[in-house]
């Protein structure tokens, strides 16, 4: 019997999909649709692999709030303190998609609260993040699969 990991069993299919599905289908619609079943096998690898990216953004925002803080407790020790509030009030515990939205709930009070500089070092912070995650999202985004529902 041969024991294969989970990564080694998404290489097994997507090599299938590959090299004996795709080339056997005519219709347009349906090679679109593996296609896009290759690029959803990549992106499960790639969590295997790598982790959920959400708990990856979560220490990235953890880090970043933590070390601004840091180098905001001389000028603004009031903002330093509030941030450090914020991200002490947000449970460490449960799913990373929950924490991520309870971080920004915490978070998102002192980006709005104009104390300059923290707010807008804070907001560049997230910004940052949000821009990064996006870059990362879109290599598992097909645009043939979107554009073929239209």
């Amino acid at each position: 019997m041969f024991v294969l990991d989970s990564v080694q069993i998404l290489a097994a299919v997507r090599r299938s999909l590959t090299n004996h599905v795709l080339p056997a289908l005519d219709d347009d619609f349906a090679r679109v649709q593996v296609v896009q079943t290759l690029k959803a096998l990549e992106e499960v690898e790639d969590r295997l692999v790598n982790g959920d990216p959400s708990a990856r953004s979560n220490e990235v925002v953890e880090s970043g709030v933590r070390e601004l803080a840091d180098s905001l407790r001389g000028d603004s020790p009031d903002f330093a303190e509030k941030l450090d509030a914020a991200m002490a009030a947000v449970p460490d515990d449960g799913e990373p998609r929950e924490r991520a939205r309870r971080m920004g709930e915490a978070l998102w009070p002192l980006v709005t609260s104009g104390a300059a500089p923290g707010s807008a070092l804070l907001l560049a912070l997230l910004q940052q993040e949000a821009i990064r995650i996006l870059s990362e999202d879109n290599r598992w985004i097909c645009p043939d699969a979107i554009a073929s529902l239209t």
